[in-house]
């Protein structure tokens, strides 16, 4: 389990230390007080507090389009989508900020946590994303992290049952297990080894890993000015 100080997840959700605290007595988020009066809180849970209380600018979009604006950073088409759905897609793209686009894409998909027995035996049959995928996507996505292929991060198959896919891969569920697979909620077949990079940054930015948070809004900041540079009138 990832654990965060009162500072930090006070800077993550824009409140006051006083405020994480409050968080902490009514339940919202899960933590504990070490002797010292020291609060230290489940970063997993300071996650799930950010999705349940996403403000209005930040609601959750269906899938089919959270995808769609991905593909779109990447600078690739959603042919899965009408042109009318489309054109408001780009729209939305345009407006939001990134942290509320960060947000907003996010229910697309439901991440769960593993401990894996074999981690090499996963990788081959998951679509990589997060800071496995960053060595594959160096040219497109502007980071400084380092990949990391001692963690299983990563989609799997396109119709693939989460449970059964981890039972055959022998993987346990663990809520502290640092091996993350993601539902792979994508409308369209894709084939690829590595998810694209619109996607690899919108899981990066909702990291319980601050250095990982903070690389994935910087990727979704640079895409989006690019793309915004690409649609300037």
């Amino acid at each position: 389990m990832t654990e965060m100080t009162t500072t930090e997840v006070a800077r993550r959700l824009g409140v006051t230390n006083r405020r994480v605290v409050d968080l902490a007595n009514v339940g919202e988020v899960h933590a504990r007080k070490l002797a010292n009066d020291v609060w230290l809180i489940d970063s997993d849970s300071v996650l799930r507090y950010e999705n349940k209380h996403r403000g209005h600018a930040g609601r959750a979009l269906d899938a089919a389009t959270s995808w769609a604006i991905l593909w779109e950073l990447s600078g690739l088409r959603a042919t899965w989508l009408p042109t009318r759905t489309y054109a408001r897609v780009r729209n939305r793209l345009a407006h939001l900020t990134v942290d509320a686009l960060s947000r907003a894409v996010a229910s697309r998909t439901k991440a769960h946590r593993y401990r894996s027995a074999n981690v090499e035996r996963v990788l081959p049959d998951v679509i990589a994303t997060g800071r496995l995928a960053v060595g594959s996507l160096s040219g497109a996505l502007a980071t400084e992290l380092v990949e990391d292929r001692r963690r299983v991060v990563g989609y799997v198959p396109r119709g693939a049952e989460i449970s059964t896919f981890a039972r055959k891969h022998f993987m346990v569920e663990d809520q502290a297990g640092q091996d993350v697979l993601f539902e792979n909620t994508l409308p369209i077949e894709y084939a690829s080894e590595t998810m694209p990079a619109g996607v690899v940054a919108a899981d990066l930015a909702v990291s319980v890993d601050t250095r990982e948070r903070s690389a994935g809004l910087a990727a979704l900041e640079e895409m989006q000015r690019q793309w915004l540079a690409r649609h300037a009138r």
